[in-house]
């Protein structure tokens, strides 16, 4: 029995010896430990070498982009085309011009009397408003889609193709505030 004391004991002191090293060991490995040598979770890595790296990236970038790559690139974006037209429409004074590319229809947002001319070839929906034909000469606005000519002061049908094929002071003019046209060709915008 003293045998196996003696064999307990010595079993307890080696497992209480072994816990106060293994202690020791992790006090002193985690004291020498710090975020400031593990740059993958350090804040100041990320404040003091990946943000300025990234903020002279973004410089460069920049001063690399012309303002024409930087137009071209927003008139790719349609939201950016309409808006775009949009402030065109609502400007007051007269003989703003303006186009939109022949596969693509652009938004319009015209107020009461607003007149939009056409300069060449040019195609408009009436989406909603009301509003009317403009010409000089009869046979120059052509509502398509009744297949019919529209006379000066004539009312353009809500949702008609309507096409002017060329320029002769045509075009189609907004009756009320807030009439939204769509426009493919070159046209003015014009009291």
């Amino acid at each position: 029995m003293d045998k196996r004391f003696e064999l307990i004991k010595k079993a307890a002191v080696t497992v209480i010896l072994l816990c106060v090293f293994m202690t020791t060991f992790a006090f002193g490995v985690t004291e020498d430990y710090t975020t400031e040598n593990d740059p993958l979770v350090s804040l100041s890595y990320i404040n003091g070498v990946l943000t300025p790296a990234y903020e002279r990236y973004v410089d460069e970038k920049v001063k690399s982009v012309s303002v024409d790559e930087i137009v071209s690139a927003l008139m790719e974006n349609d939201s950016f085309k309409d808006y775009v037209a949009s402030v065109i429409a609502s400007q007051s004074s007269g003989g703003v011009s303006g186009s939109a590319s022949s596969a693509e229809f652009v938004t319009l947002t015209l107020s009461a009397g607003k007149k939009i001319t056409a300069v060449g070839r040019c195609e408009i929906i009436v989406r909603s408003g009301r509003a009317s034909a403009f010409c000089r000469t009869a046979g120059v606005v052509k509502d398509i889609s009744a297949n019919k000519t529209l006379s000066n002061g004539e009312a353009v049908v809500t949702g008609d193709l309507i096409e002017i094929s060329y320029s002769d002071n045509a075009g189609v003019a907004a009756l009320q505030n807030g009439t939204e046209v769509l426009i493919r060709g070159e046209f003015s915008i014009g009291e």
